[in-house]
C-alpha cells in the first residue's frame, strides 16, 4: 500500500511561502477559516455533499506546572495573529505566537450532509502532530510513520438549541495525551546543541523547525432520536454549498505579522491531563481527511520563558523527571 492513500484529499495548504512560484499577498487575521466538501469523490460518485466549515483560533495558555484545573488551562491569556501568504495557487499560514503554552480552538463548527443529516449526527476528528503524519487510508485515525502523543479528539456538532461551552472546543493537548503544546524561539542554526539539550529533545534548527500539522476528519453516528424542529440559522445556516469563514472577525490588534517575528519552534511542554471519554463517533464512510500545516513564529517582543519545548515525547518525559528532583531540606524531620 502506498505511503498515503491516493484517495486522500490533498489540501491546498502549503507549509511555507517559499514554495510559491509567483508573487504573494499577506493578510493578517485572528483565525484560519476552513471549508470543504469531505466526500471522497475518487471513491464514490454522489450528488450528496458533506460540507465541513470551521475557524481555527490560536492563543497563549497557562503553564500546567502552575495550574491544574482544566478550565484554567483552557483560558486564553492572549489571542495570536495569523499571517497568511497567498497567491493564485498556494496558501501558507504563519502563527505569530509568544513563548509559552499553546491553545487551539475550533470555532463555528458545522458539518452538514444534504441527504443524511436526519439519519446521522456528525463530529470533527482533530489531532496535532509536530511531524508530517502519514496514514494508510482515510479510515485510520492514527499515523503509521510517527509516534503521536495521545489520540484524535472527537468534537460533536452542536445543534442551534444546544448550549455551547467554548471550553469544549479549546485544546492544549491531544486526547489522552501526556504533555501540553508549547512554543519557543528557535535555536541559533549555527550553534550545535549541547548533549543536555539533545537529551531533553531540543530541536536543532532546520527547514522543518516550527511546523505544526493539524489533522481533521469527519466522524458520524446514527441518531438515537430524530429532533423535528423548525430551525432558524443565522450565520450558521447549512446549505448545499460549503460556507467559508462564517462569523470570523478580525477582532482587536491584528497588525503584528511575519516582519515582527523571529523563527520559532513547537513541541511538548510540561505534563498535563485532560478529562476525556471514549467517543461513540466513528469514521464517516467515504469521506476524506485534511491535514493543514502551519508554521510557528515568535513575536519579537515576546518574553523569554524557561518552559521546556521538546521535539520528542521521550525528551519531554526526561525533562519532567528532572523537575521531580529537589534539593533535600537541612532537617527533613521538621
Amino acid at each position: 500500500m502506498s505511503k498515503n492513500s491516493s484517495s486522500e484529499t490533498k489540501a491546498n495548504y502549503n507549509a511555507d511561502a517559499a514554495n510559491a512560484t509567483s508573487s504573494f499577498t499577506s493578510k493578517i487575521t485572528d483565525n484560519i477559516p476552513v471549508s470543504y466538501n469531505a466526500y471522497d469523490e475518487n471513491v464514490v460518485f454522489t450528488t450528496d455533499k458533506v460540507n465541513v466549515s470551521f475557524n481555527i483560533i490560536f492563543g497563549k495558555g497557562k503553564d500546567a506546572l502552575e495550574y491544574k484545573d482544566e478550565k484554567e488551562l483552557k483560558q486564553f491569556t492572549k489571542k495570536y495573529n495569523v499571517d497568511t501568504l497567498e497567491n493564485n495557487d498556494t496558501k501558507a499560514y504563519y502563527i505569530i505566537a509568544d513563548e509559552g503554552p499553546l491553545l487551539i480552538k475550533i470555532d463555528n463548527l458545522d458539518i452538514y450532509s444534504r441527504y443524511n443529516n436526519e439519519k446521522y449526527d456528525y463530529a470533527l476528528g482533530f489531532a496535532v502532530d509536530f511531524e508530517e503524519p502519514e496514514y494508510f487510508s482515510n479510515e485510520h485515525y492514527s499515523p503509521f510513520n510517527i509516534e503521536r502523543d495521545g489520540v484524535l479528539w472527537s468534537i460533536p456538532v452542536k445543534e442551534p438549541w444546544e448550549a455551547t461551552n467554548h471550553y469544549n472546543n479549546t485544546f492544549y493537548q491531544n486526547g489522552k495525551a501526556k504533555y501540553q503544546w508549547n512554543t519557543s524561539r528557535a535555536k541559533d542554526s549555527n550553534v550545535e546543541l549541547t548533549e543536555d539539550e539533545k537529551e531533553i529533545g531540543i530541536e536543532k534548527t532546520s527547514e522543518s523547525t516550527g511546523l505544526l500539522y493539524m489533522t481533521f476528519m469527519v466522524l458520524s453516528k446514527e441518531k438515537e432520536i430524530v429532533q423535528q424542529r423548525e430551525l432558524t440559522r443565522s450565520c450558521n445556516t447549512r446549505s448545499a454549498g460549503a460556507t467559508r469563514g462564517c462569523g470570523a472577525t478580525r477582532g482587536g490588534d491584528v497588525t503584528r505579522g511575519i516582519n515582527d517575528s523571529v523563527a520559532g519552534r513547537v513541541g511538548y511542554g510540561h505534563s498535563a491531563s485532560t478529562s476525556s471519554t471514549a467517543s461513540t463517533f466513528k469514521y464517516a464512510k467515504n469521506t476524506s481527511r485534511v491535514v493543514i500545516p502551519v508554521r510557528i513564529r515568535i513575536s519579537k517582543d515576546s518574553e523569554v520563558t524557561n518552559m521546556n519545548c521538546s521535539k520528542t515525547i521521550k525528551g519531554a518525559e526526561i525533562n519532567m523527571d528532572r523537575k521531580k528532583i529537589v534539593t533535600p531540606s537541612f532537617n527533613p524531620l521538621l
